[in-house]
């Protein structure tokens, strides 16, 4: 009897021991998680998203995958970013700084680079890119690129990455005014025959650049407001390009003699030419054409 209580008391106190030692042990334990915790949120100044925009801002693109890593004693952010210019690029960001500390570019191109999707997108639709962004859409790095189209149109394209095929085309209702709407404008400002035309964006501004070999001889240069219309700037050539429009009917007049009922400067065959209609004195209507840039009569 007595053996069995002094077992019992010496069970009771095996037990008491462990189970405070266990507690003991569970509170070091939870110390120590606490302190990894306050640890590791020390060594993470900044966020994952922050180390995100630093590597974008680093390099344009579209981020792969971002993990924090322990390199040479210091934690990092490794970002991986698939960059514009169609290479991979690593970067290892300070985890308490948020500064860059490594820049690792792949050789190899991988994807089409920004240049190229517009490009693309430009011989699709006619006009200026307003913006471009490169992304993942349903698993695949696509170009998002917004033309601005010279039918007045605004365009969206979406441009694989890897083999630079358009994927999908969105077109909003018209947003401003077509280039043949922009020729209208400038032809009447300024009488002439269109050389040439360019939407652009000057000045944070978005224009066609139109340029009109006037009735006078000289070229001018009109920028018109893509979106309103107006006429934003004129310039004109000092030198004269070609002959004026009175030098081009006493010209024809020369060769059939009559009265002039209209005259037209346009591009025939890759020339300009004065279209002169005249009246002759026996009252039949000829057609001369007189090379605008020399004065000779065309055949």
């Amino acid at each position: 009897m007595n053996i069995t209580k002094v077992l019992s008391g010496a069970a009771l106190g095996t037990i008491i021991s462990i189970s405070s030692l266990s507690s003991a042990h569970a509170a070091v334990i939870h110390k120590d998680d606490t302190s990894a915790k306050v640890e590791t949120k020390q060594q993470a100044s900044i966020s994952i998203a922050k180390a995100k925009k630093v590597a974008l801002n680093k390099c344009k693109g579209a981020v792969q995958s971002a993990q924090m890593k322990k390199v040479n004693g210091t934690y990092v952010y490794v970002v991986k970013v698939l960059g514009e210019d169609g290479k991979q690029h690593t970067m290892n960001i300070n985890c308490d700084s948020g500064k860059v500390v490594k820049h690792d570019v792949q050789k190899k191109q991988i994807y089409i680079n920004k240049t190229k999707a517009h490009t693309i997108a430009l011989k699709k639709c006619k006009g200026a890119v307003q913006s471009s962004e490169f992304k993942k859409e349903n698993g695949v790095y696509v170009y998002v690129v917004k033309v601005l189209g010279e039918d007045g149109t605004l365009h969206t394209f979406h441009i694989n990455g890897e083999n630079g095929k358009v994927a999908k085309q969105e077109q909003k209702k018209q947003t401003h005014i077509s280039k043949a709407k922009a020729h209208t404008i400038a032809l009447n400002k300024c009488k002439g025959a269109v050389q040439s035309s360019e939407l652009k964006k000057e000045n944070s501004v978005y224009v066609y650049v139109v340029k009109v070999l006037g009735e006078d001889g000289s070229i001018h240069t009109i920028r018109v407001n893509c979106d309103s219309g107006k006429i934003i700037k004129q310039e004109v050539q000092k030198k004269q390009a070609a002959i004026a429009k009175t030098k081009a009917h006493q010209i024809a007049l020369n060769k059939c003699k009559g009265t002039v009922k209209s005259s037209a400067l346009k591009k025939e065959n890759g020339t300009y030419i004065y279209l002169i209609k005249i009246t002759a004195q026996n009252h039949t209507e000829q057609t001369v054409k007189v090379n605008a840039e020399n004065g000779s009569i065309c055949k």
